[in-house]
């Protein structure tokens, strides 16, 4: 009896042994543990050098793992992170941190991890590589994993970063002691906003600006009683377009009497100016209550159109001017790039985007399909691609149902998975049709193909289980001869990169290439223009930032650079092609399948074919292609974007200006720690920088702006003018995980964008081997100054509140102001904005600068949109 009993009270402490130290789930984890971050700034380059970060810089965060439940001494959890940072080490013996993929990294206790006593909090300080001056450099959801089960920890789960992470102050918004940027505050946006009021130059102010308007009769002709669409002989969907623009702005009027009579049609004799009489061009008359639009083509009957619309003001419907307009594009080609492969972005949102283009007389769309972090296309008789690569999650083992989650997805389905299905594809080409403007599908290949290379492999392993080997090979992805040790621009291995040398990647792009034309047919329309993508097929840890101990320099991060390799240098397949001489080196790879896929398109009738400039680098000709080739060149200015221009140019490619340090919509709007953006490429790029961008001569911005760190550049201009295509610009979507923040992003900066792209400016002169700086006098900046004001007055006369009618969640500009003798001043970026005032931040007055209030104690101040039946407020900001 003893034995038993004894046996019987082991048994049973076991049990409740097992009870008492039974490992946490992921669930559980995932809403007691609470985590809080603090960035301190900047670590010693002796210390990042050791630790191998790029051009030895780096900084430190420090984590706070707080525990809101019961003591926490189990060892067997990891927290997820996501951080668009390397992370080099983990301060103390109590964790590890180890990359996963991505931006992935995960944080393991050690066996001396201590636990976390009940209620009690501990810190973890990392070290990261480059820096951090963003409070959107923190990425939301961050995980737990325990048990086999991984979920987004609970107050990471959020938008609004800052309620997991201390917002930076002005101080820390600095890359380096080098960085002379000027961080905005309120007291420092009263100088840097000097634009003034001007009602009467915002008043007949076409955007974008045309070559010619004539103002006959100002404020003569009344439109309160609407615009009548009367005979509009043009292309068969004009009408209803214009019609729908009408209704969105409350101007359609049923009846001719006493409204303002609208007449399109296209005749290319009617209209009034030389220079107008191309591709795109019209004539706008405006005189005894109708306005008649004449284009060249049904593309400048369309632009003319919204011409008239730009003048109207939907609100108050004053009075119209009597004037003749002549006016036709500056350029060719006028492109907004929209990446919804990063994250993805809604049918809606890029209908939304089509019809500001339009509005706006932008005509290429430049749809980014794919990438690491998702493929965004329904292509028939490839599913993975969709049913792999456009969802992320935590649930699949060795992703072979969706993709790890990036970009602060988090564990749950979000807006940023989704993909066009081919019906919903089809319906953007035929609303793009619509409104003249060409939609560009960009499938990037060979790099940012992970999403493409792992739906790939799913469908692989799936074909390969049911005994299906050809079918199976036929358009993988990954070459498994292939052990380079690579890592790509976001962090990815190898898996970043489609093998190209493989014949089935070739299949792969064929039948793509197949797909996307079979949907332009079904539209009824002739695909014209591929874009190859071809950027970034490189390994990081091969550039100059990066050195062996042996070799290493001051300033360069120490690594062992013989452990890494050019991508494909291990693969079999590339091995072959560069020893029977079908490629020079491992690194032509992009430029040669560029090449391959470029042939692709001749039975296909696509006359256009386009790519990044690094995808055709290592081409001597254009002429080396079949279909000719643009490329899109995205060098910043002062890394030598001019030279790289001209370097295009004198090899015969046209060009696409896409210089990422005035064009990227994805930088931030300001200089400021709380304004969402990568910053890689310029500190910011606002309204007025991308406005005062010089397509024509890019020496004269080094006149006009400063780089990436504020300071003046110096750039001589080239013996002969840059032969330009056109110019688009850019929305990356790593930050923006929804609709409404692309919307910041984009709005009203496109207003800028589509004003450079089409109207070339009095101040933008060529001048040849002229050297341009700070110090410079070439630019009438006086002149640049007047048209600015003008046309940032139109923006907020008549520009945002048909954003607010199309419910565009557009960013809001912030307040300059500063108290004198206890006298509020205030003003904004854009000056018709309402600014609002309030002295607890609850209760708020208008700020009316003709009767500037007096003040005292404490102050803050916002903007507010024009709609206020659907009222929106720009950033508190607390009065300096």
């Amino acid at each position: 009896m003893q034995t038993q009993a004894k046996v019987i009270s082991v048994l049973v402490s076991a049990l409740f042994s097992g009870l008492a130290f039974a490992s946490p789930s992921a669930e559980s984890l995932a809403k007691q543990l609470k985590v809080h971050i603090d960035v301190k700034g900047a670590e010693a380059e002796k210390t990042c050098k050791q630790l191998g970060a790029d051009w030895a810089t780096c900084y430190r965060s420090t984590i706070t793992l707080s525990n809101t439940g019961s003591a926490l001494n189990d060892k067997n959890f990891s927290i997820i992170i996501p951080s668009p940072r390397r992370i080099l080490s983990v301060a103390g013996d109590q964790f590890k941190i180890e990359h996963i993929t991505g931006d992935l990294n995960r944080l393991t206790p050690t066996d001396k991890f201590m636990g976390i006593a009940a209620g009690k909090s501990i810190q973890i300080d990392l070290i990261s590589e480059y820096w951090h001056v963003s409070d959107y450099d923190t990425f939301p959801r961050w995980m737990v994993s325990a048990n086999g089960q991984t979920k987004t920890i609970k107050n990471t789960d959020t938008e609004d970063v800052t309620r997991f992470a201390t917002p930076l102050s002005t101080a820390q918004a600095k890359r380096a002691s080098s960085d002379e940027n000027l961080i905005l505050d309120t007291l420092k946006r009263y100088d840097v906003y000097t634009a003034k009021m001007d009602e009467a130059g915002a008043k007949d102010r076409i955007i974008p600006a045309p070559i010619e308007q004539k103002i006959n009769k100002p404020d003569s002709v009344s439109i309160k009683n609407g615009l009548f669409l009367n005979n509009i002989d043009t292309a068969d969907h004009a009408r209803s377009v214009f019609a729908n623009s009408l209704k969105k702005y409350q101007l359609l009027a049923q009846k001719k009497e006493q409204a303002l009579v609208v007449n399109v049609a296209v005749a290319q004799d009617k209209i009034q100016l030389a220079a107008a009489k191309k591709a795109g061009g019209y004539t706008l008359m405006i005189k005894d209550g109708v306005a008649q639009v004449y284009g060249f083509d049904a593309a400048g009957a369309m632009n003319g159109f919204n011409s008239l619309l730009s003048l109207v003001d939907i609100k108050s419907k004053d009075n119209l001017s009597e004037m003749v307009v002549n006016d036709a594009p500056r350029y060719e080609y006028r492109g907004m790039m929209l990446d919804s492969a990063r994250n993805f972005k809604s049918k809606q949102h890029v209908f939304n985007l089509i019809e500001q283009m339009s509005e706006l007389k932008l005509n290429k769309l430049h749809l980014h399909l794919s990438d690491d972090e998702g493929w965004r296309l329904q292509i028939n008789g490839l599913d993975e691609l969709t049913s792999v690569g456009a969802q992320r999650g935590f649930n699949s083992k060795n992703e072979q149902t969706q993709l790890l989650p990036q970009l602060g997805h988090g564990t749950e389905a979000q807006k940023s998975d989704g993909f066009y299905t081919r019906a919903d594809f089809i319906e953007i080409l035929k609303y793009a049709k619509d409104r003249n403007i060409e939609v560009i599908p960009e499938i990037d290949m060979p790099g940012h193909s992970r999403a493409a290379v792992v739906s790939m492999e799913a469908r692989y392993n799936h074909l390969m289980k049911s005994g299906n080997k050809k079918a199976a090979e036929q358009y993988r992805l990954l070459d498994p001869t292939d052990t380079s040790q690579v890592t790509t621009v976001q962090f990815y291995d190898k898996q970043g990169f489609m093998n190209v040398c493989l014949p089935s990647a070739k299949n792969f792009a064929k039948k793509v290439i197949a797909e996307v034309n079979a949907m332009y047919a079904e539209a009824g329309l002739q695909l014209t223009t591929w874009h190859y993508g071809g950027d970034e097929a490189k390994n990081i840890m091969l550039g100059g930032g990066y050195a062996s101990a042996a070799d290493a320099k001051p300033g360069q991060g120490i690594i062992d650079k013989k452990a890494q390799n050019f991508p494909y240098e291990k693969s079999q397949a590339c091995q072959a092609l560069v020893k029977n001489g079908t490629v020079a080196s491992f690194d032509g790879l992009t430029s040669w399948f560029g090449k391959e896929i470029n042939k692709e398109l001749v039975p296909h009738q696509i006359n256009s074919f386009q790519s990044w400039q690094d995808g055709l680098t290592h081409l001597k000709s254009a002429s080396e292609m079949t279909v000719k080739p643009t490329v899109n060149v995205w060098d910043t200015l002062f890394w030598g974007g001019t030279e790289v221009v001209s370097k295009f140019n004198q090899k015969g490619f046209d060009i696409v200006l896409s210089n990422p340090d005035y064009l990227y919509l994805d930088m931030p709007n300001e200089i400021d720690p709380s304004e969402r953006g990568y910053y890689w490429a310029a500190r910011a790029n606002p309204l007025k920088k991308i406005f005062s961008f010089a397509p024509g001569n890019l020496a004269q911005n080094a006149e006009t702006s400063v780089d990436r760190d504020g300071k003046a550049m110096t750039i001589t201009s080239p013996t002969t003018a840059p032969n330009i295509k056109g110019i688009s610009g850019h929305l990356w979507s790593e930050t923006q995980r929804t609709d409404e923040q692309a919307e910041y992003m984009i709005y009203p900066r496109i207003f800028a964008l589509a004003e450079r792209a089409w109207n070339k400016p009095g101040w933008e002169k060529f001048q040849a081997n002229t050297v341009y700086s700070k110090e410079s006098k070439h630019v009438d900046k006086q002149a640049l100054e007047n048209d600015y004001s003008r046309f940032v007055n139109a923006i907020g006369a008549r520009g945002l509140e048909k954003l607010d009618a199309h419910q565009i969640k557009y960013r809001l500009p912030k307040v300059g102001s500063k108290v004198v003798d206890g006298v509020l001043h205030a003003n904004t970026e854009i000056p018709n904005v309402q600014i609002q005032y309030s002295t607890d931040g609850k209760q708020w007055s208008v700020y009316d600068a003709n009767h500037k209030p007096a003040v005292s104690g404490s102050l803050y101040v916002r903007t507010s949109n024009a709609d206020q039946s659907h009222p929106r407020f720009g950033q508190v900001s607390k009065v300096q």
